[in-house]
């Protein structure tokens, strides 16, 4: 028989049973749950991100502490300690050539004498060429010629060596002054030297530091028997041009004129250190001596 208490304990336990089979057989329950639990894990993640977004830096990937991760594969291993080798003994390490590629001769520096790496010019730039003999003026021309002459061995040498030095000397007559060296030639060869002595004297007048102009004034002179006038002609010329041994060789020949023997022998001995073969056999030089000093007894 059933005590008083069944009948509520009967009733509490349907409402039970009601409820909890309510909840299983019903989708919408079932639905609501699975709704709030995903709304929840997308409110934790947009929290998350929102975090991780705050405390990145620019420029650095977004990684929080702004480094790049590690890659997962990579492993971590101690660096290998190496020791420095100097340039002179560390060996060259050369890629073999593949097959298809044509082979290369390897390239090697070249050591001085000294112990030191060699310097070579660069390849764009030429060696230092010698430097170029300097052209002479006339007259270190002159000298030179003047030099030879005085150490020629025959008298052929030294008259070649007197035609270049007077083709020389007259090289540096303007035109003008070579129409009044003509023009005086012939003046000369017509027997007109006092004509000869003017057209002389207007070439002097434009190039009064032409020495072979004042000898060939001092040669028409001693023509005209103006002797006094050619010594001071020469004078003039040899002051320019003391070597040359053709003004030596008139100066004797004037001074012989003049009865001088003693000032016509100095002079051709001047002749003779300048060109030996003027006079090889020496007669003049013995004739003048004679007339210098008399017969020697």
């Amino acid at each position: 028989m059933q005590g008083p208490a069944f009948p509520g304990w009967l009733l509490t336990h349907d409402m039970r049973a009601t409820r909890f089979s309510g909840f299983r057989r019903s989708g919408f329950l079932r639905s609501g749950a699975l709704i709030t639990l995903s709304l929840l894990t997308s409110l934790s993640s947009a929290g998350l991100a929102r975090a991780q977004t705050q405390h990145a830096l620019p420029g650095q990937g977004g990684h929080p502490h702004g480094k790049a991760p590690p890659a997962p594969h990579a492993a971590q291993t101690a660096p290998a300690q190496t020791t420095p080798t100097s340039p002179a003994t560390s060996p060259t390490l050369r890629t073999p050539p593949s097959p298809g590629s044509p082979a290369t001769p390897p390239q090697t520096s070249a050591v001085s004498p000294t112990g030191g790496p060699a310097t070579s010019a660069p390849s764009g730039t030429k060696a230092p060429s010698a430097t170029p003999h300097k052209k002479l003026t006339r007259p270190q021309q002159i000298a030179a010629l003047a030099d030879q002459l005085a150490q020629a061995k025959t008298p052929e040498d030294a008259q070649a060596l007197e035609d270049r030095l007077e083709a020389l000397r007259a090289a540096g007559l303007s035109p003008t002054t070579q129409l009044l060296l003509r023009r005086a030639q012939k003046d000369s060869q017509a027997d007109k030297p006092d004509a000869a002595v003017d057209d002389l004297s207007d070439a002097l007048a434009l190039q009064p530091d032409s020495a072979i102009l004042w000898r060939t004034r001092a040669q028409t002179r001693l023509a005209a028997g103006d002797f006094n006038a050619a010594v001071t002609d020469l004078g003039e010329a040899l002051q320019r041009d003391g070597r040359d041994a053709k003004s030596w060789g008139l100066l004797s020949t004037v001074e012989e004129q003049r009865k001088d023997g003693p000032a016509a022998l100095k002079a051709w001995q001047k002749v003779l250190e300048l060109n030996p073969m003027a006079d090889k056999n020496h007669k003049r030089l013995d004739a003048l001596h004679i007339k210098a000093f008399g017969q020697p007894t």
